[in-house]
């Protein structure tokens, strides 16, 4: 091609080649102009649909007049026929040249991202999207002008060329999760490529990048961007907004990117360093905390999220009691509360080591008790929100005073190492209400001083406010109003007395009928003052959990409403934002969730549930030695909550340390002997071990969580362990009352399908895969990343013989996780159900390679046929 002439040009160069085709440099002959011609690769063979597909296209973009779009001044025909664009010609670089040679200068990567965003922008307004935006699509001239080029090109090509699929268009390390899937895409898909690039620029990798494709498109489909919290904070809220999964979650289009870009490098500018994030975004009102704000926040429910799925056929699954959010690294069995709280509390540096003791209920009646048990939880984080910049007074965790079950100054600084006790009392009589505390030394018994204060009205948050300001007098702490904010504003007296129940109740969500009454006292707080921001937060939290137990749907709405309520009223509370870091991590949207508990911890580095929330993003990005130790230092914060070691046993279960779980499990019974999830969640490790002798010790525990008080969760669990052990009766009757409990969770459905299939019960059978494929259609829909959702649907559609969308869900499904055992497995199925015999035995084989077990396959009643083939035992299984 070098040297000859084309119409009127003379090709003078090649300068590259890519998947869009090659591109020539040559000389207009009739204009005396340099010019660049990018002919299309041979194997897009264009229709005349497609010719005049890209005419529009190149037309369109030849409208763009725009410095930082590169200049289109036509599309010619050579003598084969074969088509081609002529374009401006620039001296200088690709930006991935640029970026071969490593990290770009902070204030160049910030000025050529605001660039790049504005010539996007153009085309946007336009209704232009590029679809194919990366650093070889960018040329940086010599005076350092951003020039974006090959508009339209990625989808012409795409429509065109036989090695494409599912009509994708696009370069796949650049590809948002919408084109990888196929769907439809629109201008926040350049969005996220500029959000790569962005990325790429500041750090000097791909925040996506992998050993292969497969784990390329996990990585785009599932994990957070590596990388992004070593970015400036000044740049973090933009990176993460455009690099969110769910479109709806990033900027609308390159404008509003281009908005807080150019905001940025003004404050680069005028700073000369990297501001905070808050305030970057200030002036657009794009902080952290309010990126999702207006996204959608429900979801369906994840297969799990404790431990990996046992044996199952189709959606077959252990339902865990407790979802964890926190998770860990490394084994820490803790030793005895005093050496540990000796370790944590140990005094020095003239730090102040203070417990606040339970409040005595002054005549004893059963309905203040939960207003005591609030109180001791409210004055604690309210203590805990002293002098946090010194870090002189540290304040033990309400719930290790009472797992300590320390009552008394001297056994609070024998066990617990605190120096300084808060001891007290509340009375109410009629409708006024008296608050005792004194401060105490442990060292000598003294007392330092003491409040009594009496409100005739029952203003118990006024009271505790004042009860503080005089304990940090009597501390010589300095007491600002910030400092006691955390109420969320004033609060109507009933309205507080009601939240701090709710929160009494809520120290023992796992007891039967606590959170029930939880949500009770937190609805009437907020209706008797519906500007009592914090009632909405406890409220929230609350619905979370019952998600959490349940995973019916519609509490996640609950959620979603009054945190954004809490969040409306005062944004600066950090219990809205663990909240939504919660569900996000359990929703599996990692980066969402990774925010979240950034944000919390900005507010209160204290923040335990933020710290695990945290250690679990970092876990899911592989990054384990950050997991193990932010973990530990949540762990060592409050040592001896039940929770804690809930949530740790849930990590050790999920990396198949079954016995490590185990013994965590043991110590939240040693610490609640009535917790009835613990029994449950221990049932699941002995499951999970997939050894027929564990499963009696797995029944017994199963049977002990049902005798502390029915539960959806234990329901299911002990249905799917009668199931595997080919009970069926016995399997139906505990997934029914499982049913009658929650009848919301497909996978439980999937559990009735299959026993009532072996009970050959056909049209109860055929009730059940009608109530679970809707369910799965939901679920689908509004969890689009959970690739079992997709992998169990596919089985439904399979079953009845709806080839296309059977391929579909398990096209996305595999696309998602292509190396989990179980999603192959139900691939295997769907192929053996529209009568594709080989590439059902490539795909069991391929699943039991990557964990899937023989008893898996045997489990389910369409895989018997083809477990007796000649070429699937010819595997050696």
């Amino acid at each position: 091609m070098v040297g000859k002439t084309i119409s009127h040009y003379r090709v003078l160069e090649k300068l590259g080649a890519g998947g869009m085709g090659v591109v020539y440099k040559a000389v207009d002959l009739k204009l005396e102009r340099t010019v660049a011609l990018k002919f299309l690769p041979n194997e897009a063979a264009l229709t005349e649909t497609d010719k005049q597909q890209l005419i529009r296209e190149a037309r369109a973009a030849s409208a763009l007049d725009h410095p930082n779009v590169g200049v289109i001044y036509g599309l010619e025909e050579g003598a084969g026929g074969q088509l081609f664009i002529v374009m401006g010609y620039y001296e200088g670089e690709t930006l991935a040249q640029k970026l071969g040679r490593g990290a770009v200068e902070l204030r160049e990567g910030v000025g050529l991202a605001v660039q790049i965003a504005s010539g996007l922008a153009a085309a946007h307004a336009r209704n232009i999207v590029h679809r194919d935006v990366k650093p070889s699509n960018i040329i940086i001239t010599k005076d350092g002008a951003a020039k974006v080029v090959d508009f339209g090109l990625a989808r012409i090509v795409a429509s065109a060329s036989a090695t494409q699929s599912l009509n994708t268009s696009g370069t796949l390390p650049y590809m948002a999760p919408e084109q990888v899937l196929g769907e439809t895409v629109d201008q926040r898909a350049d969005v996220w490529a500029l959000g790569v690039i962005l990325m790429q620029m500041l750090t000097g990798s791909h925040p996506f990048f992998r050993e292969n494709t497969a784990a390329i498109t996990f990585a785009i489909l599932n994990q957070a961007p590596a990388g992004a919290e070593t970015v400036t904070s000044l740049l973090q809220p933009i990176v993460y907004r455009a690099l969110s999964k769910e479109p709806a979650h990033r900027y609308a289009n390159a404008k509003e990117m281009l908005g807080d870009l150019e905001l940025a490098r003004g404050r680069l500018s005028a700073s000369g360093t990297a501001t905070a994030l808050e305030e970057a975004t200030a002036t657009r009102g794009h902080s952290a905390r309010e990126l999702k704000q207006s996204a959608e926040r429900a979801s369906a429910p994840r297969w799990r999220t404790q431990a990996q799925a046992p044996s199952r056929t189709a959606a077959r699954v252990m339902v865990p009691v407790l979802v964890v959010v926190a998770l860990g690294a490394a084994s820490l069995l803790l030793p005895a509360v005093r050496q540990r709280a000796a370790a944590l509390l140990t005094n020095s540096g003239g730090e102040r080591h203070i417990a606040v003791l339970p409040f005595d209920n002054i005549g004893n009646d059963p309905a203040n008790e939960p207003l005591a048990q609030g109180l001791m939880d409210s004055l604690t984080g309210k203590l805990s929100n002293l002098d946090v910049a010194q870090q002189s007074l540290w304040v033990v965790p309400a719930s290790v005073v009472r797992s300590s079950k320390v009552s008394d100054p001297a056994e609070a600084a024998r066990e617990l190492g605190a120096n300084i006790v808060v001891k007290g009392s509340i009375q109410r009589t009629g409708q006024a209400v008296r608050l005792n505390v004194d401060l105490i030394d442990t060292k000598n018994l003294r007392q330092i001083g003491s409040a009594s204060l009496e409100d005739r009205a029952g203003d118990i948050a006024t009271l505790q406010d004042e009860a503080v300001a005089r304990l940090a007098r009597l501390m010589n702490i300095h007491v600002t109003a910030a400092m006691l904010r955390e109420t969320g504003g004033s609060v109507a007296p009933a309205a507080y007395e009601s939240y701090l129940k709710g929160l009494g109740y809520l120290q023992r969500y796992d007891k039967p009928g606590n959170l029930d009454q939880a949500i009770v006292a937190l609805n009437s707080a907020v209706q008797t003052d519906p500007r009592f921001a914090l009632g909405y937060a406890g409220l929230g939290e609350a619905y979370r959990l019952k998600y959490q137990l349940d995973q019916n749907p519609k509490w996640s709405g609950e959620v979603t409403a009054n945190v954004n309520k809490a969040m409306a009223l005062d944004d600066r509370l950090p219990a809205i934002y663990v909240t939504l870091g919660s569900m996000h991590s359990k929703l599996g949207k990692s980066d969402l969730a990774l925010e979240e508990f950034q944000r919390a911890l900005k507010l209160d580095p204290h923040d335990v549930d933020a710290m695990r929330g945290l250690a679990n993003g970092y876990e899911r990005m592989g990054r384990l030695d950050e997991a193990e130790a932010t973990l530990k230092k949540a762990l060592a914060l409050r040592p001896d909550y039940w929770e804690g070691y809930n949530v740790l046993g849930g990590y050790y279960d999920k990396h198949n340390r079954y016995a490590e779980a185990i013994q965590q499990y043991e110590k939240v019974i040693e610490l609640t002997p009535d917790n009835g999830q613990a029994y449950s969640n221990m049932a699941a490790a002995y499951l999970d071990m997939g050894d027929l002798k564990m499963l009696p010790k797995a029944e017994a525990a199963l049977k002990k969580s049902l005798e502390l008080g029915p539960s959806y969760a234990s329901y299911a669990n002990l249905g799917n362990l009668y199931l595997g052990e080919n009970r069926y009766a016995e399997a139906a009757e505990m997934t029914e009352r499982a049913l009658q409990m929650n009848d919301k969770d497909f996978r439980i459905w999937s559990n009735l399908l299959e026993t009532r299939r072996w009970l050959k019960q056909d049209d109860k059978a055929a009730e059940a895969e009608k109530r679970m494929e809707d369910l799965l259609e939901e679920a689908a829909k509004a969890q689009p990343q959970d690739a079992e959702v997709h992998s169990a649907l596919a089985i439904c559609y399979a079953e009845k013989k709806m080839r296309e969308k059977a391929l579909q869900s398990i096209n996305k499904a595999l696309a998602l996780a292509p190396d989990d055992g179980h999603v192959l497995t139900d691939a295997g199925e769907v192929y053996q159900e529209l009568g594709d015999r080989a590439k059902a035995v490539h795909y069991l084989q391929e699943g039991l390679k990557k964990g899937a077990t023989i008893d898996d396959l045997k489990s389910r009643p369409e895989l018997q046929g083809i477990l007796a083939d000649a070429s699937f035992r010819a595997s050696g299984k």
